[in-house]
């Protein structure tokens, strides 16, 4: 419930400038948003227009003697916020944005003309015969005017000569023009741009570029401004973490996710990091739920459970509890216990993880030293080959394929293995013990002989597909019936950190002609993504359906620092270096929990923890399923605890030769040569994800040799 008095709604601009004041201030700035709720008139808050402002309902407004708040004052009743800063950067930035309704989305947008000045103001002045046309010289006004860009931007659209000077561009724009910019100069046509991008945003009523009450409603609008509530929801707003109260959407991922019409079969997003997988998969999650008939259910689930109570939690800020009590939000593992716990009992047996798995299976084949065979390949065998196609006789492991295991094996080689297996699986029950991953594999074999009306699930989405199982999606097929809107599937190959892989057309999950790829980044740097991609090394990656998946065209629309990296003679001076670093960070006004300090093994976590903690900066080890409170300090976290976080610094430590890839977690190449490529680039993936994670700043740092994944990144 809104307090009385003024509505205050805050423009998406807004965080970040929040971010970046002093703590001292914050608390004022929570005063003053108050102060205008109360207000049913100006008194008291010094509403002054800046001068030669280009739009004359811009003022700015007095937090305390060094600070301003900028904003459109549209009536006595309603309040935009665009930002909090010092006094003259507050006039500065008054004096040059303005407030318009989008006449394709009916949405109100804030433009910064002053930003898109300076950004075309930094293009290298081109000589006489380097003269080139505007990158978009053969897009008329009426054609940006009718695809959403506002008149206002359009002149300088037309002193843009480089792709680099575009992507500096639309980092300052409201995202539908930003969208259509971006199209428009990797040459779709007008008529393409307006039927994938415009369209699918523009309302559906009739717009009146002067009605802000009507305008205030719109999606479009809700996407980029946030009303303030009550004191208690405005203090959770200032305090949390932006991710953890806004989901935003542009429209090219608000037409895969709240399509009307439904989808004919399982549908594929794809993309690399930041380009908002997650954020689809929960809003089609919702839109999904909104129409659901009553009796029927939807499953959200994905890897790990640390992701599923991330998940759960954005879930609930989109929705609220409506939503979430509609939906099952549930890890993989948790799914297939759910299913075996309902056919034998709770009681008759107890999972074992992928640790425990791998420690048994060493075991087992250090008993039978004479049969030289190594534990981790018995490991992978079983599960990539006996649990991934549910071999469960001596003739059918035979006749097995063996497709992706770089080891040929004879009828006699297959005969030991098939004994060691045999053993293995006999000890487990003997137990009353079961691997994950085998569980997964006992509950497709369960749920396969449901008929369709005993399917618990109408609508299943999963986020981070490109880790589960081939027993997984056996599972998740057979929890849906085949129909429209059965299964909706984003992730990215790039960012696979477990040893699973599959097609999902030999499940019976066939996405041909439904297959979506986003490419935009909306979280890290031009700067961060670059280093970032050649940490990928040029390797190729799977599509998780027969085909290979490439990071062509993916790219950020924000500008920042380059990534930092550096080789240190020992770990105490790199980690000395760390503490430097991070003192360095916070002087630029990033907060402790902005950042992020991430390491391969557990034991370097603990050192670099450890060394924070000498050199007196608060720091915190996060563990699984752990939710330090914002207070706690820097977080440190291995490489796998980062996954799906993300932090405005991120500093990765050891990264050497001797720890990355982790010599331990890649099989002997003579052993298997396909694992051990697989094992690399998983390796690889790991490093990948953990530079993805940094919004603002990152830095890798290496004791003695750097890891030969940073060859291709000097």
């Amino acid at each position: 419930m809104l307090m009385s008095g003024a509505t205050v709604i805050m423009a998406d601009t807004f965080g970040k400038s929040y971010d970046a004041l002093d703590g001292s201030v914050q608390p004022l700035v929570l005063q003053f948003i108050m102060k205008m709720q109360q207000n049913k008139d100006t008194k008291g808050l010094n509403l002054k227009p800046p001068k030669g402002a280009k739009d004359a309902r811009v003022r700015t407004a007095r937090v305390n003697d060094n600070y301003r708040a900028v904003l459109m004052h549209h009536s006595q009743k309603i309040y935009y916020l665009v930002a909090v800063k010092p006094h003259d950067e507050a006039y500065d930035l008054a004096s040059n944005i303005i407030f318009d309704i989008n006449k394709v989305t009916g949405g109100i947008e804030v433009i910064n003309l002053g930003s898109l000045t300076g950004t075309l103001s930094g293009q290298p002045a081109p000589t006489a015969a380097e003269q080139t046309p505007s990158v978009f010289a053969d897009v008329s006004d009426a054609d940006f005017d009718k695809l959403g860009v506002n008149p206002a931007i359009i002149p300088a659209l037309r002193e843009i000569h480089s792709e680099e000077a575009i992507l500096g561009f639309v980092e300052h724009l409201p995202k539908l023009a930003r969208d259509v910019i971006l199209c428009l100069a990797d040459g779709w046509s007008v008529q393409k741009v307006w039927e994938q991008i415009s369209a699918p945003a523009a309302t559906p009523d009739e717009v009146d570029t002067q009605d802000y009450e009507a305008a205030n409603e719109r999606p479009a609008t809700k996407e980029a401004f946030v009303v303030t509530g009550d004191v208690a929801a405005l203090s959770r707003i200032m305090t949390e973490p932006l991710s953890a109260w806004r989901v935003f959407l542009h429209p090219a991922q608000r037409a895969l996710a709240e399509r009307k019409a439904p989808y004919k079969g399982p549908v594929r997003v794809t993309g690399g990091p930041g380009t908002g997988k997650t954020v689809v998969a929960l809003h089609r999650v919702k839109a999904l739920a909104d129409r659901l008939p009553p009796g029927q259910a939807i499953l959200l689930t994905t890897y790990t459970t640390t992701l599923a109570d991330l998940l759960r939690s954005l879930l609930e800020d989109l929705g609220g509890t409506q939503l979430t009590a509609r939906v099952d939000v549930r890890n993989i593992d948790k799914v297939a216990y759910g299913t075996v716990k309902d056919a034998f009992g709770a009681k008759s047996f107890h999972t074992l993880n992928d640790a425990d798995i791998r420690k048994r299976w060493e075991e087992l084949a250090d008993e039978h030293d004479e049969l030289g065979w190594d534990g981790r390949f018995l490991d992978a065998e079983w599960k990539q080959v006996v649990l991934a196609q549910d071999v469960r006789s001596r003739d059918q492991y035979f006749t097995a394929s063996r497709a992706g295991r770089g080891r040929r094996l004879n009828r006699i080689q297959r005969a030991q293995v098939w004994s060691l297996i045999e053993e293995f699986e006999r000890r487990l029950d003997r137990d009353k013990a079961v691997g994950i991953t085998q569980l997964a594999a006992q509950a497709a074999r369960i749920a396969s002989g449901w008929n369709d009306d005993a399917r618990p699930y109408r609508h299943i989405v999963v986020d981070e597909a490109q880790d589960l199982h081939p027993a997984h999606w056996k599972l998740l097929r057979a929890l849906v019936p085949a129909s429209e809107d059965d299964l909706f599937i984003v992730g990215d190959a790039h960012q696979r950190i477990y040893d699973n892989k599959t097609s999902l057309r030999s499940h019976g999950i066939d996405v041909v002609g439904r297959s979506k790829r986003l490419t935009l980044n909306y979280r890290t740097t031009r700067q961060i993504l670059a280093a970032s991609l050649r940490l990928l090394g040029g390797e190729d990656f799977d599509n998780l359906d027969d085909g290979t998946e490439d990071l062509g065209g993916y790219r950020s629309v924000l500008q920042g620092a380059t990534p930092e990296l550096a080789g240190h003679p020992t770990q105490t001076a790199e980690l000395q270096a760390l503490a430097a670093r991070i003192e360095g960070w916070k002087q630029e006004d990033i907060q402790d929990h902005e950042i992020a300090v991430v390491a391969r093994t557990n034991a370097l976590a603990e050192a670099a923890a450890q060394a924070l903690a000498h050199a007196g900066i608060r720091a915190v080890r996060v563990q699984s399923r752990q939710a330090p409170a914002a207070d706690a300090g820097v977080h440190v976290l291995t490489m796998h605890r980062i996954k799906g976080l993300e932090y405005r610094a991120v500093a990765i430590v050891g990264v050497s030769t001797d720890h990355v890839p982790q010599p331990n977690a890649v099989i002997d190449k003579d052993e298997d040569r396909l694992q051990y490529a697989r094992d690399l680039q998983r390796e690889r993936s790991l490093l990948f994800v953990s530079a993805t994670r940094a919004r603002e700043q990152l830095a890798i740092t290496w004791t003695g040799q750097p890891s030969p994944f940073l060859a291709v990144a000097d």
